[in-house]
């Protein structure tokens, strides 16, 4: 479980740097503030950790540190434990670890600024292809569903981001079919459910709403709920 929680929040603290990233330099240089540029020793980096103890500051400049670093770190340690104490109902962890870990940087990254860096698209597209050995593609199924996005896209690009046709693009290809089906539609019932509560609390609504923290609510209910909604479609209940 330790090497699990070190594992988890090492590449939380990595992905999330690389989403934010502008060039490919976050590859190979070393870790700075964001602020001052001083460059960060191995105590400074220690997930979660270092966090707590600095206080959410740097230890130099004192500028604030970046919150989505942090809850980064929280939230796929989190998802790193979940099998271990739950048994998912799609029994792939090759595709749940590559999903969390992909996904949760890019979903903070949109809540803060409402867009999806088209690199982090094609990491998740090229790495989901190479890890599922092209396994889940249905070309037919995947080829419709495609074009439907689009037309979505289409008649509808007031109400979504591009960023988000392509990567429910990338979703497709590396799931299920019916898994894709599944986390559309959890998307859509968990969005509105917020745009609803939203809406008591707020008497001013925000223009725009990010859908990636939807999706990926959605892609890990999928994984839990997997078999039960199976049963619900396809085995007699409707």
């Amino acid at each position: 479980m330790v090497w699990i929680i070190l594992i988890g929040g090492i590449c939380a603290s990595f992905m999330y740097a690389v989403t934010e990233a502008k060039h490919f330099s976050i590859l190979y240089r070393r870790s700075k503030c964001n602020s001052c540029h001083h460059t960060l020793k191995w105590s400074e980096l220690i997930p979660i950790i270092s966090f707590i103890l600095l206080r959410g500051k740097c230890a130099y400049c004192r500028s604030k540190i970046d919150l989505g670093s942090f809850m980064c770190e929280v939230l796929l340690i989190f998802f790193y434990l979940l099998p271990l104490f739950y048994d998912l109902s799609l029994k792939d962890l090759t595709l749940y670890y590559l999903i969390v870990t992909i996904l949760i940087p890019i979903a903070l990254n949109d809540f803060k600024t409402f867009t999806i860096p088209n690199h982090m698209s094609l990491l998740f597209l090229f790495t989901g292809l190479f890890l599922t050995d092209l396994s889940y593609i249905d070309p037919f199924k995947d080829v419709v569903i495609i074009i439907i996005l689009h037309l979505f896209y289409f008649l509808f690009s007031d109400s979504v981001g591009y960023g988000d046709i392509k990567l429910f693009t990338v979703i497709t290809l590396v799931t299920p079919v019916n898994f894709f089906v599944y986390t559309i539609l959890l998307t859509y019932m968990i969005g509105g459910l917020f745009i609803i509560i939203l809406h008591f609390y707020r008497s001013d609504m925000p223009r725009k709403i990010p859908l990636v923290p939807f999706i990926t609510n959605a892609l890990i209910l999928s994984f839990i709920l997997y078999e039960d909604i199976n049963t619900i479609y396809f085995g007699g209940f409707l």
